[in-house]
Formats: structure tokens, sequence, C-alpha cells
């Protein structure tokens, strides 16, 4: 069983929540015929392998950093609890699985994967060493991910989504930042190049931006004219009250914690934050079948 754990941690199956922005495409067009739904799926899964291969390649590429992290020195590699070997084999066969997966798709899915392989090439060679420029390349991802529910579905996403999610992936993306920063000073490290240009002053002002942008962005696409006719409703602009409190409730979260912790922890530690998530799907459900 501790073996399947670890494995499981070389995975880093907890990150599977990022790749949750797949659905998006599905669920703001509401396309949930059963052909659709499956071929969403089959993205979901075959995207989670190929980002578990990212991630096994980016803790060999990181080793020695993480050996010295705080936090990241327990990641199975670093530990060596998994020997590199086995960790480049388990690698290798789930990026060559989920790109041959890809041919139950289209070739459109297979090469966005390719390119989302190709900007985390380049962004652990050259780009997370920048700063604000490594956020961008983790937006970018976010991105992909959007285009991968994109063309497996075939349909179109919006400007709509691609907005809003480049607005939340870059607001998550300072969110780390921020947190690296915190970890650096309690634990008396230096700084990475990513992060010395930033000061958690200037990274809450930042947030405090972005925050802002992505409600009057969610606000407007709420009582857009597309969007009302397609959701045949004029109270869709109701579902913003859960986004700002969302919203709100990870700054509140993030801003109140004194150890590291990433986005995706956040998220996955706190209740509340979980259940205005859930409230606002089922808000948005509400709003277009009943």
């Amino acid at each position: 069983m501790s073996n399947i754990k670890t494995y499981l941690k070389l995975l880093r199956v907890d990150n599977y929540l990022k790749n949750l922005f797949i659905f998006a495409p599905l669920f703001f067009d509401f396309q949930f015929n059963s052909a659709i739904v499956l071929d969403c799926f089959i993205a979901f899964f075959l995207f989670c392998l190929l980002a578990s291969g990212v991630y096994i390649f980016n803790d060999i590429i990181d080793l020695e950093l993480d050996r010295n992290h705080p936090v990241k020195q327990l990641r199975p590699l670093a530990s060596n609890k998994i020997s590199i070997k086995k960790g480049v084999v388990v690698g290798i066969v789930l990026i060559i699985v989920s790109l041959v997966g890809t041919q139950f798709l289209n070739d459109n899915v297979f090469l966005v994967f390719l390119s989302y392989l190709g900007v985390n090439v380049l962004y652990n060679l050259f780009l997370k060493k920048i700063p604000v420029i490594d956020v961008l390349a983790i937006s970018c991802c976010f991105i992909i991910r959007i285009f991968t529910g994109s063309y497996a579905t075939d349909i179109e996403a919006s400007n709509w989504i691609l907005i809003m999610t480049f607005l939340l992936s870059m607001f998550l993306g300072f969110s780390k930042r921020r947190a690296d920063i915190i970890l650096a000073k309690n634990n008396g490290n230096k700084l990475n190049a990513n992060t010395k240009i930033f000061t958690t002053v200037i990274i809450n002002r930042i947030l405090y931006v972005f925050a802002a942008l992505i409600c009057a962005t969610y606000i407007a696409y709420s009582i857009s004219k597309e969007v009302v006719i397609r959701m045949g409703s004029p109270y869709v602009f109701l579902t913003s009250i859960f986004v700002v409190i969302g919203v709100f409730r990870y700054m509140r979260l993030i801003k109140s914690s004194k150890k590291y912790k990433d986005p995706t922890a956040t998220v996955i530690d706190d209740w509340k934050l979980q259940s205005i998530i859930f409230i606002w799907i089922i808000s948005f459900i509400i709003i277009k079948y009943i």
C-alpha cells in the first residue's frame, strides 16, 4: 500500500485538479450528449497521464533543488524512495501512452498535447528563471487545457472562457510565487531567480488587480447578450456572487497562511472554498434547466 502511495505522489495525482479546466468548454456550452461527454473524459484521462509524465521529468531536472527544499524534498525522487531510472521509465511510458491514446480522439488533440510538452521543455530550460514570463508560461498550460477540451468535443472555446482562464491562471501563478517568497523568508533561503524582484507587498497588489479583473470579466460575461441567449435566461449574472465570494475567500486563505502551500493544496484543504465552487456549479445548472 505504501508503495502505491509513493507512486501516486510521483504522478502528483492531487494536481489533476488543474486538468478539470478541460471540461470548461463542455460545461459553459451545456452540450451533454453521451458521445461528447465520453470524449471529454477520455481527453481528461489522457491529459492526466501526459501531465504526470511531465511532472516526473520536471522532478528529475530539479532534483538537486528539490533536495534542498523543505517541502519538495519529500517527493519520491528527491527522497530516493523511487530511483531516477524507474522515474524515467514511468515518465516515458505515460507520455507515449497519452500521445498514442489521442488517436481515439483526433489529430488536433495530439498537436495540443505536443504543444504542452513543448511549453514545459522551454519552461524547464529557460522560462522558469525569468520573472513574470514564468507565470505566463504556466498560464499557457491552462489555456492548452481549454483547447484540449475544445478539440476533443468539437466545441469552440469562446473568447470569454479563454480570457477568464488566462486571468485565473495568472492569479494562481502569482499566488504560488507569494508562497515561494514566504517559504524562503521562513527558512532563511535565497529567493529563486523568478521571485527575487518581488516582495509580498508587490505580489499582494498584483493579486488584488487580478482578483478584480476576474470578477469584472465574469460579471461582463454573465450579462453579455451572447450568454443570455445561449443560456435562455437573463439571470446568469446571479452566479457572479459565488465567483466574487470564491475569489476573495481564496485571497483570505493565502494571506492568512504562514506556511508554504501551493494553489492546488489551498483548494483541496479548504471545504468552504470547495462548497462555494460546488454552489456556483449548481446555480449554473439551476438557471439553465430550472
